[in-house]
């Protein structure tokens, strides 16, 4: 079964007209999608390639071992998501909340985020490389091994924020 598939199932299972919870494992996407609930989904092994979410809600997925290569994110909410192994090459994240959100060795190169929000964030063993950014803000957010080697952001606001 494709990755298109699967994702429109499991957003016609969240908004209770059929469809069946997903675990899109292994499979590789690169279509647009806009407005769906995609709460609860796993993505695992998967390549993303081009693929677009526009407001798209994530809250409490899990992403393990996937790579997003020039996909993009719009005003999307990604709260209480867990991402672990994943790689963002030339990604674009805008106008989206990523409260609460569990990031563990993930590596984020040049990718764009504008208007983003990591309040009580954890951050473990991140690599965000030659990204560029404004109007990042985060309240509690806490990290350990984070390396902005090559980024530039504006406007960050971090208040009670450790990072390293």
């Amino acid at each position: 079964m494709s990755a298109q598939s699967l994702i429109l199932k499991h957003d016609q299972w969240r908004k209770g007209l059929g469809g069946a919870p997903a675990g899109v494992a292994s499979e590789s996407d690169g279509n647009a999608y806009a407005g769906l609930d995609l709460n609860l989904i796993t993505f695992s092994a998967s390549t993303f390639s081009g693929s677009s979410f526009s407001a798209t809600t994530f809250l409490n997925a899990s992403w393990t071992d996937c790579q997003f290569t020039n996909c993009t994110f719009s005003r999307c909410d990604l709260q209480r998501i867990a991402i672990s192994g994943c790689t963002c090459i030339g990604c674009t994240f805008t106008d989206s909340q990523f409260g609460h959100c569990n990031f563990s060795s993930c590596s984020f190169l040049g990718c764009t985020w504008t208007e983003l929000n990591f309040d009580d964030g954890h951050w473990s063993g991140l690599k965000i490389l030659s990204c560029t950014g404004t109007y990042i803000t985060a309240e509690n957010l806490r990290g350990e091994q984070v390396d902005f080697t090559g980024s530039q952001f504006e406007n960050m606001q971090l208040t009670n924020a450790r990072i390293n």
